[in-house]
């Protein structure tokens, strides 16, 4: 049964696809979107390419907290303690290899990692729209 978990979770990582991950609480949601979000940095030509939607403030901070600290965990050459660190670490160091290349600066420059409400991203498309005024 674990061999089957890993290898989905490997799968609902891959950035070539799209994936719905339905799990309790605790069970890791959090971690694979990490990855996700982490491999897809090692593939766009630049960060802001990818948004990442969530329904609550709170989900988005933490989000961001976790791909944030995963990188900073790659640049410091931090151990992984288990096999999913493993993997976000192994992620973690290829999007930072792709910031380098395309200098990004992503560590000094997180705020390109757009991780955000609905309500927001709603919010901005909006007022990015001009307003437009019809006279009768």
């Amino acid at each position: 049964m674990a061999l089957i978990d890993q290898q989905q979770r490997i799968e609902a990582t891959n950035p070539q696809g799209s994936y719905i991950v339905q799990a309790p609480a605790g069970s890791g949601k959090t971690e694979i979107l990490t990855q996700r979000y982490l491999r897809l940095l090692g593939t766009v030509q630049h960060p802001e390419q990818i948004v990442a939607l969530t329904f609550t403030r709170k989900a988005a901070s933490e989000m961001r907290e976790r791909i944030y600290l995963a990188l900073e965990q790659a640049d410091q050459q931090v151990e992984a303690k288990s096999a999913h660190q493993q993997m976000t670490l192994q992620f973690a160091k290829e999007a930072l290899a792709r910031s380098e290349t395309l200098g990004w600066n992503i560590l000094s420059q997180p705020q390109r990692m757009r991780v955000t409400t609905i309500d927001s991203l709603c919010q901005s498309i909006n007022q990015s729209i001009p307003l437009v005024e019809h006279h009768l």
